[in-house]
């Protein structure tokens, strides 16, 4: 049984996730702080499959408990879903750069919450069975991806990608020439269940970018097609 923790101080909003979660038979633990958040995700005991994080929280708040799962002595790549005020377009923009991997606006209907939260729990599960054996790398000029091991190095430098960068670059790398649309490079990241902004594909690209390009003002691997998306360059 999946087992998801619910960060979220409301408690008007965390019983309707709860509940929504608890009828498709996925276990959660609901707590009200960053605080106690990240004392359960550093538990040992404990193994959470996802995480549900309200950006609004009390003392810590939501992007700053993701920035602490994702580098903190809590380290980890469990997906995080973080939930957010429909107008408050900064903090979606930072969850993503600090290691969130998708967002819900508020209000939500509980049916697109748990699409997303299956979405993810799906590719985690095809995540653990690891990449086919018959095409274990993606190698090219100066950079190299692992698909076993979910690692990417540049000029034999390993690099840090978060799960969704790896996935929008394993999406790519796996077409050379190919041009993907936004819409196309988010529907590949949730199984075709999503719902949000096809902006959120822009800042996955960009901070792709930052870690693997020479220069990410001339991008030499992932380039813009513009007016229709990104396509990795078939060098």
């Amino acid at each position: 049984m999946p087992r998801i923790l619910i960060v979220e101080d409301d408690p008007a909003v965390r019983d309707v996730v709860e509940h929504a979660l608890s009828r498709e038979g996925i276990w959660t633990l609901a707590v009200g702080d960053g605080e106690e958040a990240l004392e359960r995700l550093g538990a040992s005991e404990e193994d959470f499959d996802l995480v549900v994080l309200d950006v609004m929280l009390p003392g810590m708040d939501g992007v700053s408990v993701c920035r602490e799962i994702r580098s903190g002595d809590a380290g980890s790549d469990v997906p995080i879903l973080m939930l957010t005020a429909r107008d408050d377009e900064t903090s979606v923009v930072v969850g993503l750069e600090v290691g969130a991997d998708d967002y819900v606006t508020k209000p939500f209907s509980p049916r697109e919450l748990v699409s997303r939260v299956r979405a993810h729990l799906r590719r985690r599960q095809l995540d653990a069975k690891g990449a086919s054996a018959q095409q274990q790398k993606l190698e090219f000029p100066g950079l190299e991806v692992d698909l076993l091991r979910r690692q990417v190095s540049v000029a034999g430098t390993p690099v840090e990608l978060t799960a969704k960068e790896f996935e929008v670059l394993t999406l790519l790398a796996g077409h050379p020439g190919r041009v993907y649309s936004r819409e196309q490079i988010m529907r590949h990241l949730w199984d075709g269940d999503f719902y949000g902004e096809a902006r959120a594909a822009d800042v996955h690209v960009q901070h792709i970018r930052k870690k693997i390009e020479p220069d990410p003002k001339s991008p030499r691997y992932v380039q813009t097609v513009r007016g229709m998306g990104y396509r990795f360059a078939d060098l």
